[in-house]
Order: C-alpha cells, then structure tokens, then sequence
C-alpha cells in the first residue's frame, strides 16, 4: 500500500477523500500519537464516493481507535477543530464540502429536538 497524500489544514481534525487525500489539522502535529490515531482511522474509510453505511458505523465507533480525552484536549485548545462537525465546511484545498455523515447526524438531532417539542 502506497503512503496517503497528507495535506495540512487550518480546520476540522481529518478527513479522508475519494481519492485517498487525508485532511488533516496542522495543529495536530503538536499531538503525534493523536495525530497517528487519526490518520490511522481515516485510513480505514472506504474509497467510496457516495454515502455508505460502512464508513457511517466507522465514524460512529471510534472510541477504541482514538484517545478521546486526548482529543477533547486539542479541541478545546483548538476550536478551530470544531469545524468537523458541520455538515457543510469549506477547505482551502477543495472549496465548499457536504459531509454526508455529518449531515445525516444533523438532521437526527435536529429531529429528535423537534419531536421532544411537539411531545411537550
């Protein structure tokens, strides 16, 4: 298997793309084993193009993969960071990018917010 481009960049922690380019936080290099648990998680993504419950699960189940305390720590010490959780963000590498994972996560809090209202 042949190295993954890395390109380093201002938001977000990673993101991994078709094409096999990893996104990843320039802040993270303060963080190495951090930064190797993520470049190792996006790695195991799919290559595809299209939404798929494989990489959704993924994203869902990284609590054994990624330091989580460690992670909160660079987010807060970075907000930047907290970009990777819009469904919709803009990378200077490839202009505006909808995150289908993020977005369907959106849409179910946003749901679940709206029927705990109608409820009550």
């Amino acid at each position: 298997m042949t190295d993954p481009k890395i390109v380093y960049v201002d938001n977000g922690i990673a993101n991994r793309f078709k094409d096999g380019t990893i996104e990843i936080n320039r802040n993270l290099l303060q963080y190495p084993k951090l930064k190797e648990q993520i470049i190792t998680h996006e790695l195991n993504h799919t290559k595809l193009d299209k939404l798929n419950k494989k990489d959704f699960d993924h994203d869902l189940t990284i609590t054994d993969q990624i330091d989580n305390k460690l992670l909160f720590k660079f987010m807060i010490k970075h907000p930047s960071a907290l970009t990777q959780f819009l469904p919709l963000y803009y990378s200077s590498t490839r202009g505006w990018v909808i995150d289908a994972n993020e977005s369907i996560k959106w849409i179910v809090i946003i749901s679940i917010i709206g029927l705990g209202f109608l409820i009550f």
